[in-house]
């Protein structure tokens, strides 16, 4: 998710942030530019509820200028669906323009030619495309929009297309639901159809609800016979699937225990820190700031980008509070999050046991 490089060469740096709680650099900064969704997922509930207008473009370009300045190397750019905001492409092109690695995760429906090739153009390095099955009655039941499927893999198609030989990396993001497990041992062959380079494998929330909520069969069977075909396929393909995102419910009996209780960090964060509060954060539409987004709607926000510059939030007193409680065990909500566990074990490597 960011660069370790940075972090071996500045490690006394950030060792001596740890230890002192102090604010080291927002490495890796997640922002969500819109709640809304022109989609009716079955696991989400951005579509369900109505909030506040989304903050003005111009005060994220701000933000993002003051994260370059505090170091910020990496933006990644989210919602809701980041694509109802005709802006985009301007906002990619400021961080862009600034050094920074620009992403994006988009269920693609609302991508057409020109806006694939003003993304790329702006200078988007990495996009991540919501397809949940293979299969597209699957898929469109999951998302709960007909026609989706086609504009999906469509956008897909578009984004290698126009990836100006090879600057822009394509994935596939799939959360794995009980509604399609069963489908998935195709997937690497989908991605490699539409031209994707890597596939994330995405454990449901356990707050989805119970017709969401893998069972113990299901894991059973997708670990049995549908997770090794995809790793084996996706291999065979030079498809990218990491090793721990093949298995996301765990691979022996003591990870799949925690995987169904949807705690998908297996207990790492109850001997090891999150260093996210030291390298990481999350702008939400309206411009509260997190932690990240596990912590979103468990944590109060740290600070209000409406009434703050970022620095002031980052170096601020709510940010140290939460640094503090980070040392093992972790913050509660940390036990039900995989997406720092890579890059969380080395940088332990990296900095050494304190």
């Amino acid at each position: 998710m960011y660069n370790l490089e940075q972090i071996e060469t500045e490690k006394e740096e950030l060792r001596q942030a740890v230890l002192n709680a102090r604010a080291y650099k927002p490495i890796y900064v997640k922002i969500k530019i819109n709640y809304g969704c022109n989609l009716k997922c079955q696991m989400c509930k951005h579509w369900r509820e109505t909030r506040e207008s989304p903050i003005p473009m111009e005060r994220f370009k701000e933000t993002i200028t003051d994260l370059a300045e505090l170091g910020c190397k990496k933006i990644h750019f989210s919602g809701g669906e980041p694509m109802l905001r005709p802006q985009l492409p301007e906002l990619v092109a400021h961080a862009t323009s600034l050094g920074m690695r620009v992403t994006l995760t988009t269920n693609g429906t609302l991508i057409d030619k020109e806006k694939a090739k003003a993304l790329i153009e702006a200078g988007l390095r990495g996009v991540n495309v919501s397809i949940d099955s293979p299969i597209k009655k699957i898929h469109e039941k999951v998302r709960g929009v007909e026609g989706s499927f086609k504009l999906t893999t469509k956008a897909v198609e578009l984004f290698h297309k126009y990836s100006h030989k090879g600057k822009l990396t394509v994935r596939i993001n799939t959360v794995v639901s009980r509604e399609n497990y069963f489908s998935l041992a195709t997937l690497p062959e989908l991605a490699h159809q539409l031209g994707a380079d890597g596939i994330n494998l995405i454990p449901v929330d356990d707050h989805c609800g119970e017709h969401l909520s893998m069972r113990k069969k299901d894991i059973a069977l997708f670990n049995e016979e549908i997770a090794p075909y995809i790793e084996k396929r996706a291999q065979e393909l030079s498809i990218n699937i990491a090793d721990e995102d093949a298995f996301p419910f765990g691979r022996d009996e003591n990870e799949v225990r925690l995987g169904r209780a949807g705690r998908y960090a297996f207990g790492y964060y109850s001997k090891h820190p999150c260093f996210a509060p030291w390298t990481h954060s999350l702008i939400d539409f309206n411009g509260l700031v997190y932690v990240c987004c596990m912590t979103r709607e468990q944590i109060p926000p740290l600070g209000d980008i409406r009434k703050q510059s970022f620095k002031e939030i980052w170096e601020g007193a709510a940010y140290q509070a939460v640094r503090l409680k980070m040392h093992p065990p972790s913050l509660k909500p940390c036990q039900r999050c995989d997406d720092f566990i890579v890059e969380n074990k080395k940088i332990w490597e990296t900095i050494g046991p304190y």
